[in-house]
Order: structure tokens, then C-alpha cells, then sequence
């Protein structure tokens, strides 16, 4: 077994080896003669209620080598006073083939900064005289990787590096509060993949390892007091996948996958017996064959887990227990040349699950995550779609869907803001020339709302529906939009923190005009 202490080591010098053993051969290969092209493109949108974004991209493509960047920038504040929100990113990525493998990098970082009146604070004309509200959200991730092709068989690694950064300051009569959040993520995932035949049936075998290190750092300071803790974790993982391919007219698919994950924590961190923390498990099994042509079948089970990665919990910092999720669907896919359907049956259970909740104050921070009662989702869902005329197709959706609690003194009642019943319908036209258009509308049937955590208050929020719309028209290399969104001006709720109150309302109607140039 792989010993903690040896962790950081240990990624550094496999991805060396590998690298040693291919950079040369694909270097070599990449370098060869052959025709290039750059592609860009170069992008604006303005809207209302202070919308704005811009958009530029470039990619370079020759045999053997790519290379692509792109930067964003978005800034909207919506409807609601003193509140802002901004966005800044920038990707950057380049890949090398060959006959005999790829190797390449990737490398992005994303910048948020939002100011806003607190929603959960119940003072909203008091908090407007306090400008200074505001959070601020970065992320930076880079990879790189490696892959070998040796005949049937495939060898990869890659090493990916991902840090967090969140920092939020609120102003009160008393003065400020600021607390700082930030984690850095080292992954290092080796990969065999083999394709092979057993008898008439063709195999997809996949063995993986995932090596992981955590560090979470959170900090607050106020006028009266100070604090700092940081929390470590290492995580191992095995994965297993085998997908078969029987072929023939009914071409039978199955796939199955394992993923078994080991942490390792702090001893302060571990919570007291904790096996159920250091110990996940997931899989997935799926299986799919054809009924006739134009129609399919398909069936699946999972499980998956999740972790708590966000620093705020309600045990004193400690480790929340991990969700799991476990799903079941069936369906039937028919597709014929100007018509398609789907129906599917679907069922999923949340245990354990994991939420934050904004409106409570825990351990002198504004917010905390906690594990949820038990919870569970049932439905239907049919998808179809037509071509009308060479000009015109219709697209439409139909959900039917029972969400609530299991085990909890309201069992049974529905679950906030998720609706019984979604439809939707979008009509797309798309005539010879420059121009192309579609329209939409979804309606979502009466849900309850507030008290999202309580689960006390079994009031019903009105049915209601939505248009959007988008109109577009081309000019050489450039294209103009122009969209809309909630056409009707339709007054909606968006959360309910309590019962019938503390309401806040979806975005009102929004017009968007955006120019793109390609070259």
C-alpha cells in the first residue's frame, strides 16, 4: 500500500518515466510537413439591467498540433439593487499526435466577484445603505498528460493540479467580517485500456488509479476575534470498467464499472469512528439492444458518492458524511428520417445528502453545509421531436416527477421548488439564406415553496410559464443575435428561504443584442 508520506513523491516520478518513455517518438511524429489553419473568433453581447460579456478565441490546427486560447469576461446585476456580479477567464491548451500516442497540456483560471445585499438577511432596506457586501471566487486548474499506444493497448497518465480561492466581506452596524477560504487538489491518474475479442464478442477493459492531496486553509476575521485551520486529506482510488459488444442485428451492449476510494484524513479531522468517511464505493451498470432499426432499448443502475470539499460543516469542522445517490432508469429510443422519440422511467435517492444552507449561522461563519434527510425523486420523461417542413422543426418535453423526503417528520410532502410536472415546446425555423429564428415556451406546474430546510410549510407557489425567443442573421463572416428571455415579463419565484416570505423572484425580461465575427 501506498504509504501518506510518500504521496507527493510518487506523481512527480511516475508521470517522468512515462514522459521519458513517449515525448520522443511523438515529438518526432508531430513535426512532420502538412497543410495549417488559424481559426478565431471575436465576440460582444449587451443586455439589460447591465449585462455585458465579450468573447475572443483562437486555434491553430496542423497535422500533429493543436493549440487553442480563449478569454471572457461577463458582467450582469439583474434586477435587484447594489447587486453585481463579474467574471473573468482565460483557457489556454495544445495537444501533439501521432501513430503512436498524444501527449499535451491544458491550463484555465477563472475570476468571480459578486456584490450584494446578503439574501439571507432579513434587513434588505437596512443592508442597501451597506455597499460593501461582496464575495469574490477564483479557481485555477492546469493538467498535462501523456498516452502510448502499444498495438491493442493503450497507456496514459495524467497529473492535474486545481486551487480554490473564496473570500467574503460583510459590513454591519458593528463592522466588517471577512472570512477567506482556499484549497489546492494534486491528481495523478494512471490509465490502461485494452481492446481484445472473446470469441465473436468484442471486450473495452479500462484499469485505473486515482491518486489525490487535499489542503483546505479557512480563515475569519472580525473586529473582535481571529481564526485560522487548515485540513489535509489523501484519497486513493481503484477503478475498473468492461464494456462488451456482442454485435449481430440486435447488437446487445453491456457496460459495467467500479470505482472503489480510500481517504485518508488528519486525526483531528477523523470523525469518531469514522469508517463510513474513509471508505466509498461506486458502480454502475449499464445495458442497451436493439428492438428493430429505428428502435432501441436500454436499461441502467448506478451508484455514486459525494464528498464534502467546501470547508464549512456543522460537526466543528469535522468531515460530513458522504452522499451517496443511487439511480435507476429505463427507456426507449425510437428515430425515424424526419421523426425521433424518447420515453424514459427514471427513480433516484439521495441519502446523506449534502447542502448548504445560507440562512443560518454556525461556527461564527455566515452559512454551513450539513447532511440532509433522505430524499427521493420518481418520474417519467418523453422527448419528440418533428420536421414540419424544410424550414420549420418542433422539438417537446414532458416530465412527470415526485420529489420528496424519506424518514422525516413530513414524509411525503413535496420538496420545495421542484415542480410535479415541466412541459416544454420550442419551434425552430431555419430557411434558405441569412436568417434563422426559434421560439420557446416551458411551463412548470404548481410547486410548494419555503421553508426550504424546515420542510414546515406546505404553501403552493402559482403554475407558471415562460417564453424566450432568438433571432439571428448572418452577414458574410459576422452574425448577429438577438435573444430574449422571459418575453412575457413573467413574475416567478426563484427561492423561498421561509413560508411566503423571503421570496426572490426569477429575472424579469431580459433582451440580449450580440455580434460575432469568424475568421
Amino acid at each position: 500500500m501506498l504509504k501518506p508520506a510518500l504521496f507527493p513523491f510518487f506523481p512527480l516520478s511516475l508521470l517522468c518515466v512515462l514522459s521519458m518513455l513517449a515525448l520522443p517518438a511523438l515529438a518526432q511524429q508531430a513535426s512532420g510537413p502538412g497543410a495549417a489553419a488559424t481559426s478565431g473568433e471575436v465576440s460582444a453581447e449587451l443586455g439589460g439591467y447591465g449585462q455585458r460579456s465579450a468573447h475572443a478565441s483562437v486555434a491553430r490546427d496542423q497535422p500533429g498540433l493543436s493549440l487553442d486560447a480563449a478569454l471572457d469576461i461577463v458582467r450582469s446585476s439583474n434586477y435587484r439593487d447594489g447587486s453585481v456580479f463579474l467574471e473573468r477567464a482565460a483557457s489556454l491548451g495544445g495537444e501533439w499526435k501521432s501513430r503512436q500516442g498524444r501527449y499535451g497540456f491544458s491550463a484555465g483560471k477563472v475570476e468571480q466577484q459578486t456584490r450584494y445585499p446578503a439574501p439571507f438577511n432579513t434587513f434588505a432596506m437596512v443592508l442597501a445603505a451597506w455597499p460593501d457586501d461582496r464575495y469574490r471566487y477564483d479557481v485555477s486548474r492546469a493538467s498535462a498528460f501523456v498516452q502510448r499506444y502499444l498495438g491493442n493497448v493503450e497507456l496514459g497518465v495524467e497529473a492535474t493540479v486545481r486551487e480554490k480561492r473564496a473570500a467574503t466581506t460583510y459590513a454591519n452596524d458593528t463592522g466588517t467580517d471577512v472570512s477567506s477560504y482556499r484549497s489546492r487538489q494534486l491528481q495523478l491518474a494512471p490509465r490502461l485500456r485494452h481492446y481484445g475479442k472473446l470469441g465473436t464478442v468484442g471486450t473495452d477493459t479500462e484499469v485505473g488509479v486515482d491518486l489525490m492531496q487535499w489542503q483546505r486553509r479557512t480563515a475569519r476575521v472580525t473586529d473582535d476575534v481571529s481564526s485560522d485551520l487548515t485540513r489535509r486529506q489523501h484519497a486513493r482510488a481503484l477503478l475498473l470498467r468492461e464494456e462488451l459488444d456482442f454485435g449481430g442485428v440486435r447488437a446487445p451492449r453491456l457496460l459495467a464499472s467500479l470505482r472503489h476510494e480510500q481517504f485518508h484524513l488528519d486525526p483531528a479531522d477523523r470523525p469518531a469512528g469514522g469508517s463510513d468517511w474513509e471508505h466509498q464505493r461506486a458502480w454502475d451498470l449499464q445495458a442497451s439492444v436493439l428492438l428493430r432499426p429505428d428502435l432501441s432499448a436500454y436499461a441502467k443502475t448506478a451508484r455514486n458518492y459525494r464528498i464534502d470539499d467546501d470547508g464549512y460543516t456543522s460537526a466543528g469542522y469535522r468531515p460530513l458524511a458522504g452522499q451517496l445517490r443511487y439511480q435507476r432508469e429505463v427507456g426507449l429510443n425510437w428515430s425515424g428520417k424526419d421523426r425521433s422519440a424518447s420515453l424514459r422511467l427514471f427513480s433516484e435517492r439521495l441519502v446523506t445528502k449534502i447542502v448548504f444552507d445560507p440562512s443560518l449561522v454556525e461556527l461564527n461563519q455566515q452559512g454551513y453545509a450539513g447532511n440532509f434527510e433522505p430524499a427521493r425523486r420518481d418520474g417519467v420523461a418523453i422527448e419528440a421531436s418533428t420536421t414540419l417542413s424544410p424550414a420549420l422543426r418542433f422539438e417537446g418535453q414532458l416530465q412527470q416527477a415526485h420529489a420528496r423526503y424519506d424518514n422525516y417528520p413530513y414524509d411525503g410532502a413535496d420538496i420545495a421548488l421542484v415542480p410535479k410536472t415541466l412541459a416544454s415546446a420550442r419551434l425552430y425555423w431555419t430557411p434558405p439564406g441569412r436568417a434563422t429564428a426559434d421560439l420557446g415556451v416551458q411551463w412548470l406546474r404548481a410547486l410548494r415553496y419555503g421553508n426550504d430546510f424546515g420542510h414546515s410549510c406546505l404553501a403552493r407557489v402559482p403554475a407558471f410559464a415562460t417564453l424566450d425567443g432568438h433571432y439571428g442573421y448572418k452577414v458574410g463572416a459576422w452574425q448577429l443575435e438577438l435573444a430574449a428571455s422571459n418575453l412575457a415579463n413573467r413574475r416567478h419565484y426563484g427561492a423561498a428561504r421561509a413560508c411566503r416570505s423571503s421570496i426572490y423572484q426569477n429575472d424579469t425580461r431580459q433582451l440580449r443584442l450580440s455580434a460575432r465575427y469568424r475568421f
